[in-house]
């Protein structure tokens, strides 16, 4: 359940990747991590055994948004892959508000991924919580290997539900953001349609920070502090970020950027528009001329390919 520290204006929410061991939950945390600027993330910190790459944890601060003019802060969890660590997976999972379940998609670990999903839910079960009405969402890892299941056959296997699913290549970061965002979008939605679930009250937010606001106003010239940072924009870019990335969840389009050339003096930069139906190629083309006013010196154009 998330904590919320009324002097720092702070909403800390948990956020768990859970699976079977070598499944890429530290692969997601880790893309992740290299993403965000330096003065926005926190420690990383991962332990090792000799059979997976997680023992406890791997701990990740990570500010993104506000509600009531508090921050939300995540913090980013795996769980040990193996059974026997059990007693480890019930300790990090406590106090969750959010899972993503990372399965791996080669045929050979249906059965673990299958024993690690009726893990989560019996210790869930344990705590009270059901799964069905709580934040999570299925990420289908490493597609680019043979031998994987197709999306009918993962979801026949792991998803009756029908939850929220994505697909993933951790190591370069296919599919990670994009899971990312959408259990970030259902943590934020579920604190505001369940604040009591998240062990706080929206009121109780929204009456301290007007109480403060009349004993102690802001002096005129600050400005509003912006939003923190997505992992894919700077400060400043935050609100844009978040609309963009909502946007490509939504949609299920993923964006594949090819390597700009020169061509006839013109910026050539080709890209590809992939979704679950269908492969786009166009072209991003930038003439110039420097004879022209600065407002008028870039000609920007889009061509489609088939």
């Amino acid at each position: 359940m998330a904590l919320v520290n009324h002097t720092t204006r702070e909403i800390n929410a948990k956020i768990v990747y859970y699976g079977p061991g070598l499944s890429g939950k530290t692969t997601n945390i880790h893309f992740i991590y290299h993403r965000i600027s330096p003065n926005q993330r926190g420690k990383l910190i991962s332990l090792a055994t000799e059979t997976d790459r997680t023992l406890f944890f791997d701990f990740l601060p990570v500010e993104l948004g506000t509600i009531k003019n508090y921050k939300v802060r995540f913090h980013l969890y795996t769980v040990p892959g193996q059974v026997f660590y059990n007693a480890t997976r019930k300790l990090v999972l406590k106090g969750a508000d959010g899972v993503i379940f990372v399965a791996d998609s080669q045929r050979t670990m249906v059965d673990a991924n299958l024993e690690s999903l009726a893990n989560l839910k019996d210790n869930f079960t344990d705590m009270g919580i059901d799964l069905t009405d709580f934040p999570v969402v299925l990420q289908y890892n490493k597609r680019d290997l043979p031998d994987v299941m197709t999306l009918e056959e993962m979801n026949a296997k792991l998803n009756p539900a029908n939850t929220p699913f994505y697909e993933a290549v951790a190591p370069n970061g296919n599919g990670v953001l994009k899971t990312f965002a959408a259990i970030s979008k259902l943590v934020l939605q579920d604190m505001q349609k369940n604040p009591e679930r998240h062990n706080f009250s929206a009121g109780d937010i929204v009456a301290k920070t007007e109480e403060e606001s009349r004993e102690a106003p802001l002096p005129r010239t600050l400005v509003p502090e912006p939003e923190p940072a997505l992992p894919d924009a700077p400060l400043g870019e935050s609100k844009p970020a978040m609309a963009a990335l909502e946007k490509t969840v939504e949609k299920g389009i993923k964006v594949e950027l090819g390597k700009p050339f020169l061509e006839n003096g013109q910026i050539m930069l080709p890209f590809e528009l992939l979704s679950r139906n269908a492969r786009e190629q166009y072209q991003l083309r930038v003439a110039i001329n420097t004879d022209a006013p600065a407002a008028k010196r870039f000609k920007v154009m889009v061509k489609g390919f088939k």
